[in-house]
């Protein structure tokens, strides 16, 4: 500590006085002067960080328990990246006296893995940037100071890191609901290779890298958005998604499943209404949920006026509104002979691409048609969809959006990020669930001292600060209770 005040006298006082006098010489210079205090006190703040870490590192040197099984063997300058900047400190290798194993036993009490060179609340600073930026924008916030990380180190965070399907906490006791909904749908994202480089095929401008990410969420149906009148908020909503490719999409519903166990009184549940727009991989989480299909209105409507505007044949927009009129009509009223009547006769005076296009449009709605009924019936408990809206705000707005291209790994990785994220999740808790200690970096090359060097070290800290100890006198006793505190955490390592 008072190395640390030590440097903040020497330092960042002075530091602070020039940039006091030039901001009085120059006061339009307001802004730039408020950045070079922040950064001050950010290398102070580090300073004071890397003397603490030294004191402890100190405090396991003079442990006397940790001389019963370890012996030290030589000392290394450790650099971190945290959230306030870079912290360069030393710190003490041991070897066990019985094993001959080596290790950095202040790094155990920290719960560092070996070569950790970003810090959790860093590395969690970083996702959460990944999680709504690009990995570059990420890197330059991955902490408050100046030292910017790679993208390509922000990528290996990213693909090494497993977030669970969802991040709410089991409730303590299980919730009540009458009517469950479940809604999903799908982001269309551009893939850079399918297995590997170069093996995307292109045909007149189009490439085959197409790939979706599936989105399902569960709610309770709509709230008051509070304040907002005018705006309405899903109850209790849980979101889940990811690739789940091919027989991966079973995994996908059987978590969905295992949620609504957990979480709800599922005798208590009178139905659970599946919106979305029919897809194929939908089908298999109807069926696990015995869920009632609903589809949802955007594509009854997409599918309406498609089928009007090519039995009008580019003809008059009277004509076409007045088919779309009658459409309608019909699958209010549940006519479905007269809509496949209409189709045929309306196809057949059409040309080959113009009839198949129509046909396959009165295909989908014929597919989904009580998934349509129940929509337009408007049956007890069901409600508006807003499928489209949540792919845009939990998927596109960070994948899609915008031209980029994904490889499946970064897909998958990322999705399951920005789900957890937008679930709520803690991104510090997060790093720590990681396998690896959420280090997703390469080894660093430890640099270890001389003899000299040490010697210099030991001189170094052991000089007297008398011109400080008045100053440090009324901290003496939080600073042996902290002394005695940390005295503990050796014992657990040692």
């Amino acid at each position: 500590m008072k190395n640390s005040i030590q440097y903040f006298t020497e330092n960042g006082i002075p530091e602070l006085e020039k940039i006091k006098l030039n901001f009085m010489e120059s006061p339009a210079m307001f802004d730039k002067c408020v950045d070079e205090v922040w950064k001050v006190f950010l290398q102070t703040a580090c300073h004071f960080i890397c003397g603490w870490l030294e004191e402890c590192n100190t405090l396991i040197e003079d442990s006397l328990k940790r001389c019963l099984d370890w012996q030290v063997k030589d000392r290394g300058q450790k650099n971190i990246l945290t959230p306030l900047g870079s912290i360069t400190f030393i710190r003490t290798r041991f070897q066990n006296k019985k094993t001959g194993e080596t290790a950095y036993l202040l790094d155990r009490i920290l719960g560092w893995e070996p070569h950790t060179r970003i810090s959790g609340g860093a590395a969690a600073g970083m996702l959460a940037a990944a999680a709504q930026a690009s990995y570059e924008k990420a890197g330059g916030n991955a902490c408050q100071g100046q030292e910017r990380v790679s993208r390509e180190t922000v990528m290996r965070r990213v693909h090494s890191t497993e977030a669970p399907s969802e991040s709410r906490k089991e409730a303590s006791e299980k919730r009540k609901a009458e009517y469950l909904y479940v809604e999903a749908d799908e982001d269309h994202i551009a893939l850079q290779y399918k297995e590997k480089k170069g093996d995307v095929r292109r045909y007149k401008g189009h490439a085959d890298n197409g790939q979706i990410v599936k989105l399902v969420y569960v709610h309770e149906g709509y709230a008051d958005g509070g304040e907002d009148k005018k705006r309405k908020v899903l109850k209790n909503v849980v979101y889940f998604g990811g690739l789940y490719r091919g027989k991966d999409n079973e995994k996908l519903w059987k978590e969905v499943k295992e949620y609504i166990e957990r979480q709800y009184e599922t005798e208590g549940i009178k139905k659970i209404y599946f919106q979305s727009d029919g897809g194929g991989w939908m089908k298999k989480g109807m069926e696990m949920l015995g869920a009632e299909f609903v589809l949802d209105e955007f594509h009854i409507q997409k599918y309406i006026r498609k089928m009007a505007r090519l039995a009008a044949d580019g003809g008059v927009e009277e004509e076409r509104e007045a088919a779309e009129k009658k459409l309608q009509e019909w699958i209010q009223n549940g006519n479905r002979k007269k809509l496949e009547e209409w189709a045929a006769q309306a196809g057949a005076g059409l040309g080959e691409k113009g009839g198949k296009k129509l046909t396959e449009s009165w295909k989908y709605i014929k597919n989904n048609w009580q998934g349509i009924r129940r929509r337009i019936k408007q049956e007890e408990g069901v409600m508006g969809s807003s499928t489209e809206g949540h792919i845009s705000h939990v998927l596109s707005a960070r994948m899609s959006s915008r031209p980029m291209g994904w490889s499946r790994q970064g897909a998958d990785s990322l999705s399951h990020i920005r789900i957890y994220w937008k679930n709520g999740g803690d991104m510090l808790e997060l790093v720590k669930q990681q396998k690896d200690g959420g280090t997703g970096e390469k080894q660093e090359e430890e640099r270890y001292f001389s003899a000299s060097e040490i010697l210099s070290w030991e001189k170094k800290h052991s000089r007297a600060n008398g011109k400080y100890i008045e100053a440090l006198r009324a901290s003496i006793s939080s600073e042996i209770s902290g002394k005695l505190l940390f005295r503990s955490a050796i014992d657990s390592v040692c």
